[in-house]
């Protein structure tokens, strides 16, 4: 058996993302998501009510999805790790980065921050021992075709726990996005690959499994 997390980014960016994604956990199209606390707002506090709502029906986490302008890191992160917090009443189940190849170096902080709170992170192929992570560096799916998307799922080892990040939605012509015009693919192409998991003997779990695959 081979294990996968497929995560859907920047919940709260968007109401019309969030309802895309509210729609995959749904149908349990994706078992984890990661919110962008800085962008929630009174508009959507029905969206968040309901991924709460969700996260109690459906194995997901639902992680935090940092976001920094600058080399603040860990300013920010505490800040946006207490927002998440005050929003959701719980904390998040694990964090990732927002344009991570933009803020390498947010990496000499998390793996600590991570520590301290008892948070798993995402792959990024950097250091992050003592962290729990998936064992296999997160694959970015959005961009990607069907077909790449099925090659590399083939190539999955068993026994090995992976992820594959989407930006999933439709196209919101208020956002500022620069993945604006992807999303609808994304969202398209999650759903056209989870038939192909189940030929590939490929189970989807979330970032609250994956202590127990280790």
């Amino acid at each position: 058996m081979k294990y996968l997390i497929i995560n859907a980014d920047d919940f709260g960016y968007s109401k019309i993302f969030n309802e895309k994604i509210l729609n995959l956990i749904e149908n349990n199209m994706i078992s984890s998501t990661t919110v962008m606390v800085n962008h929630i707002n009174q508009n959507q506090q029905r969206q968040v009510q309901k991924l709460i709502k969700l996260a109690k029906s459906h194995n997901i986490s639902i992680g935090l999805h940092l976001e920094f302008s600058n080399k603040s890191f860990e300013l920010e992160t505490k800040k946006q790790f207490d927002k998440f917090i005050s929003v959701f009443r719980f904390k998040p189940s694990h964090l990732d980065i927002h344009r991570y190849g933009d803020f390498k170096e947010s990496f000499l902080f998390i793996p600590g921050f991570c520590k301290r709170n008892d948070l798993p992170c995402r792959n990024h192929n950097r250091d992050t021992s003592g962290v729990l992570t998936t064992k296999n560096e997160v694959f970015v799916g959005t961009g990607k075709s069907l077909e790449e998307l099925q090659q590399w799922i083939c190539n999955l080892n068993d026994g090995e726990s992976y992820e594959v990040m989407f930006h999933p939605g439709s196209y919101d012509p208020e956002s500022k996005s620069a993945l604006n015009k992807d999303r609808k693919l994304d969202f398209i192409n999650i759903n056209k690959i989870n038939p192909f998991l189940l030929k590939n003997e490929i189970k989807l779990i979330s970032y609250f499994d994956l202590a127990a695959i280790q």
